[in-house]
């Protein structure tokens, strides 16, 4: 399929329809100027936790192989535990340095900028995208990602070249898991945004970190980046679910701390009232 039949003359085009989808997306964002044949589209490569570097040398080299610049926007190493804790300086000094790098990135280009971010840096690019305004882009694709499906993407429609595309992977569980297990993340890269401005994509046997590799690169993301051509993933209905994780959708962090609030409370809140 083919969401736009043109080469990418410009950052955001003032309507486009995607193909399959029968729904036509309006945009108002200011346009950046064409982009010529000699300069190479550029690309942001966000990480997730535990790997700041590990797979950029394989997705660069195709990138670059196909005539794209890629960058990496690193916020550092983030750990296990970091990532688990709901404590906000830990993420919120993850978004800023790549808020800085981003930012800086977008100026320096003559082009319009596309982003790859993988799973806790789908994370930290929405908030960005959120708090910096003023910054516009290109292509945007998440895949793995920790983003709540609750995020607004309407009120950002306008500052990409949509739909954003949201790679899922059949056998991911994390995302689901990151979601139940501490406060402020989403199942948005296992059980996808489901709306308008998003394309959920699915794919049947692929895990949390499968999408970080050559071939779906090549077949998957360059497709998008270079033209806007949109190759569909090979599951299209969500894979059925384990009936150990729909105990995550129960038994999540909100639902122990009510639990454990009212184990405590109760005995209390009985002897006040007998009083």
């Amino acid at each position: 399929m083919n969401f736009d039949e043109r080469p990418l003359p410009q950052h955001i085009v003032q309507s486009e329809k995607f193909a399959g989808s029968g729904t036509t997306f309006p945009c108002s964002a200011p346009v950046m100027r064409d982009r010529s044949p000699e300069e190479p589209p550029v690309v942001i490569l966000i990480h997730g936790i535990r790997s700041n570097t590990l797979w950029r040398p394989e997705i660069e080299a195709t990138l670059r192989s196909e005539g794209l610049v890629a960058h990496l926007a690193n916020y550092g190493y983030v750990d296990l535990f970091r990532f688990l804790a709901p404590v906000g300086r830990f993420r919120r000094r993850a978004i800023e340095q790549a808020k800085a790098q981003i930012r800086e990135i977008v100026g320096e280009s003559a082009v319009p900028v596309s982003v790859i971010a993988h799973s806790f840096g789908a994370y930290v690019f929405a908030h960005v995208l959120r708090e910096c305004a003023d910054l516009t882009f290109d292509r945007i694709i998440f895949c793995g990602g920790v983003t709540p499906s609750s995020f607004c993407w309407d009120d950002h429609k306008t500052r990409f070249n949509g739909p954003l595309i949201n790679d899922i992977g059949a056998r991911d569980i994390w995302p689901a898991v990151a979601e139940a297990v501490t406060f402020g993340y989403g199942s948005a890269g296992a059980n996808g945004f489901r709306k308008p401005w998003v394309r959920d994509r699915r794919h049947a046997g692929l895990s949390h970190c499968d999408f970080l590799n050559a071939e779906f690169c090549r077949t998957f993301w360059l497709p998008w980046l270079r033209a806007g051509h949109y190759v569909e993933g090979a599951a299209s209905e969500p894979a059925p679910a384990r009936s150990w994780l729909d105990l995550f959708s129960v038994f999540n962090i909100r639902t122990v701390l009510f639990g454990l609030a009212l184990w405590y409370g109760a005995p209390h809140a009985r002897a006040y009232w007998a009083f």
